[in-house]
C-alpha cells in the first residue's frame, strides 16, 4: 500500500513533455533576446535568425555578410576571443589590424633603412594587408607585408630583412658555441654552414646547429649528455658523504635504480637516489646518538684498477683510521698507500678533498671512473695540491726537513699481499697528524 502511494506521488510532481516544452521556450526566448541586445551593441543588422544553436545571417554596420550562432555570443564573456567594446566582425578587426600592421611595418623601414614599394599583389593571408617590394640597406631584395613586421609577441620585429635576420641568428649561434667551447675547454672539430661539431674535454661529441631557434637554444654548457650524467653522480656522492656512505658505483645509473654503496659501518648496500630517507638500511636507528662520524682521514692510493684496467691514483675521505675504506680500495686492486693523514679536524677533510679534484680538473685531468679515480701519472699533481692546501692553512707549515715529492710518490710499493700498509710519516708525509691535531687543540 505504502508502495503504491510513493508511486502515485512521484507520478503527480512530473511534468508532461508539453508543460517541459513551454518552460524551455521561456529560457530560450530569453537567451534569444540577449543575442539580439549583443548584436545591437555591435550594430549588426540580423537578416535572418535560426534559433538558439542555428546559424544566424547578420551584417555589420560597414556592410560585412557573416553567420553567427546566438550559442557562441551568448555562452563565452569574450566571444571570438573578444571583449564586449571590441569589434567581433572579423572583416572589421582585420581592417583595425591590418592598419595597425602598416603603421610598424613602415616605423621599421624608416629605422633600418629599408625602401619599401607598394604593389598590386594579393596578401595571401586574405586578411587585406598591402605587398611590398623591399631593399635593405645591405642590398637585399624581398616581399613584404605589415604583418612581417611583428613577432608572435605581437611586437616589431629586430630585423624585418629575412637575409639580415638569418645572418644576425646565425653570428649569434656561432658566438654561443665560441663561449660554450671556451667556458667547457671543449674543442671545435669541424665548422659547416649552419652547425659546429665539437668534442668534450671527455671526448664526447656533439653538433650544434645555429640554423633554428631550438637549435640555438641548444647551445648551453651542459650540452653534454654522458657528462651530466657524470655531475648527477658527483652530486650524489657528495650529498651522502654527510650521511657517512660512500657510493661504489662508478658511474650514475638512474634515480630510480639502486647503486652499489657501503656505510661507515660497513654495509654494502643498493643506494636509491629517489629514496634517501634513512642512510644505511642495515644500521639501526639512533646508531651513535643518530649521528656519523666526521671524515676525519685523507688518504692518497693507487695501483692497477681492476674495474678499469688502468693505473689509477685514487685521492679520497674516510673516518676513523680509514682502514675499511682503505681495505674496500685493496680489493680493487690500488694497493699502494702514499698518503694517509688521521684525526683531521671537523670539515677539513672535505675541504682538502674539494681542493685537491678542482686542482686535477684544473690542470686538466679526467678522472678514469667516477669523479675521483684519476691516471696514476696525476699522482704527482695530488700529492703537490695536498702541499699547498695544508701550506696555505692558517697555524699549519711544512716541516723543517724538506722532502722531494718523488720520495712521496714512491714512498710505498705494491705489497705482496692485499693488505693496507702504513705509510712512515717521518719520511714520507710533509704535513702529518700530530701536526694537524697540534693545531687544531691551540685553536679551541
Amino acid at each position: 500500500m505504502a508502495d503504491n502511494e510513493r508511486e502515485a506521488r512521484m507520478t503527480s510532481n512530473q511534468l508532461e513533455p508539453s508543460d517541459v516544452s513551454a518552460e524551455a521556450a521561456v529560457h530560450i526566448n530569453a537567451l534569444m533576446d540577449l543575442f539580439r541586445q549583443a548584436c545591437r551593441r555591435q550594430a549588426w543588422t540580423l537578416d535572418e535568425e535560426r534559433g538558439l544553436v542555428g546559424w544566424t545571417d547578420v551584417t555589420c554596420s560597414v556592410g560585412h555578410e557573416f553567420a553567427v550562432r546566438a550559442w557562441d555570443v551568448l555562452s563565452t564573456p569574450r566571444p571570438f576571443g573578444m571583449g564586449p567594446n571590441k569589434p567581433w566582425c572579423k572583416k572589421c578587426r582585420n581592417v583595425g589590424w591590418v592598419a595597425e600592421c602598416l603603421a610598424v611595418l613602415k616605423s621599421v623601414a624608416k629605422t633600418e633603412g629599408i625602401e619599401l614599394t607598394a604593389t598590386d599583389e594579393q596578401d595571401e593571408s586574405g586578411d587585406g594587408h598591402v605587398v611590398f617590394a623591399a631593399k635593405c640597406s645591405k642590398g637585399h631584395h624581398f616581399k613584404t607585408t605589415g604583418a612581417d613586421a611583428r613577432t608572435w609577441r605581437d611586437e616589431p620585429v629586430d630585423t624585418l630583412c629575412p637575409d639580415c635576420r638569418k645572418a644576425a641568428e646565425y653570428a649569434e649561434g656561432f658566438a654561443k658555441v665560441e663561449a660554450v667551447v671556451r667556458e667547457t675547454r671543449s674543442t671545435v672539430v669541424k665548422e659547416y654552414r649552419n652547425a659546429v661539431d665539437v668534442r668534450c674535454r671527455r671526448g664526447h661529441s656533439h653538433s650544434f646547429y645555429v640554423d633554428s631557434w631550438d637549435g640555438r637554444q641548444a647551445i648551453r654548457p651542459d650540452f653534454c649528455g654522458t657528462c651530466n650524467k657524470l655531475a648527477k653522480f658527483e652530486e650524489l656522492s657528495e650529498r651522502v658523504k654527510d650521511r657517512g656512505i660512500t657510493v661504489l658505483e662508478s658511474q650514475w645509473i638512474a634515480a630510480s635504480r639502486p647503486h652499489r654503496a657501503v656505510c661507515f659501518a660497513g654495509h654494502e648496500f643498493g643506494l636509491i637516489p629517489n629514496k634517501m630517507k634513512r642512510g644505511c638500511p642495515q644500521c639501526p636507528p639512533g646508531m651513535y646518538g643518530g649521528a656519523v662520524p666526521p671524515h676525519d682521514v685523507y688518504y692518497v692510493v693507487s695501483g692497477l684498477d681492476t674495474a678499469t684496467g688502468e693505473n689509477t691514483v685514487k685521492p679520497g675521505i674516510s673516518s676513523g683510521s680509514g682502514y675499511n675504506r682503505l681495505r674496500q680500495h685493496v680489493e680493487d686492486g690500488l694497493t699502494a698507500q702514499h698518503l694517509r693523514i688521521t684525526g683531521l679536524p671537523v670539515g677539513m677533510a672535505r675541504a682538502l678533498e674539494r681542493f685537491v679534484l678542482d686542482g686535477l680538473d684544473t690542470e686538466g685531468w679526467l678522472s678514469t671512473r667516477g669523479v675521483e679515480y684519476f691516471p696514476r701519472a696525476a699522482l704527482h699533481d695530488v700529492v703537490d695540491l695536498v702541499g699547498e692546501w695544508f701550506t696555505d692553512q692558517p697555524g699549519l707549515s711544512s716541516r723543517p726537513v724538506v722532502v722531494d715529492v718523488d720520495d712521496v710518490c714512491d714512498a710505498v710499493e705494491a705489497p705482496a699481499v692485499h693488505d693496507v700498509v702504513d705509510v712512515d710519516v717521518d719520511t714520507a708525509v710533509i704535513f702529518d697528524s700530530d701536526d694537524v691535531g697540534a693545531n687544531a687543540a691551540s685553536t679551541r
